[in-house]
């Protein structure tokens, strides 16, 4: 019954020794507090992002089955702009290519669209997409 008391005394400080590397001190921040000087000579910039952009692309098939890439251009200027939107459709090393051009607002976007003479099925079997403003 002894021994029993003498080991329920010393799990306490056993339990507070085994844990008191863990929790020593609470933890801190590491690294600079402030981002380091810029380059002599430049002053540092936050790039300008471009008034037009590509916001959302998709795919879908016509009712004959070929491939249909859609979108909406954005516009973050203040004047209405014109955007030519190339898509580019890649499969088996060949290469289709669709442009087209969509006036927009300043502040809103506009939708495109562009249909390929491949079926959807076929883009779907290893092609890949690529949409950019040219």
């Amino acid at each position: 019954m002894e021994t029993r008391r003498t080991v329920l005394r010393a799990l306490p400080a056993s339990v507070l020794a085994l844990l008191g590397g863990c929790l020593g001190s609470p933890p801190h921040g590491t690294g600079p507090r402030r981002p380091p000087d810029a380059p002599a000579g430049q002053s540092r910039q936050t790039p300008e992002k471009p008034d037009l952009y590509v916001k959302t692309f998709d795919f879908d098939k016509t009712e004959n089955g070929n491939l249909r890439v859609f979108g909406d251009v954005g516009n973050r200027g203040d004047v209405e702009r014109v955007a030519t939107v190339q898509v580019r459709v890649t499969r088996n090393g060949k290469e289709y290519t669709q442009e087209t051009t969509v006036t927009v607002a300043s502040g809103t976007t506009a939708s495109f669209s562009v249909t390929f003479g491949i079926s959807q099925e076929t883009f779907l079997n290893g092609g890949s997409l690529n949409v950019d403003l040219v």
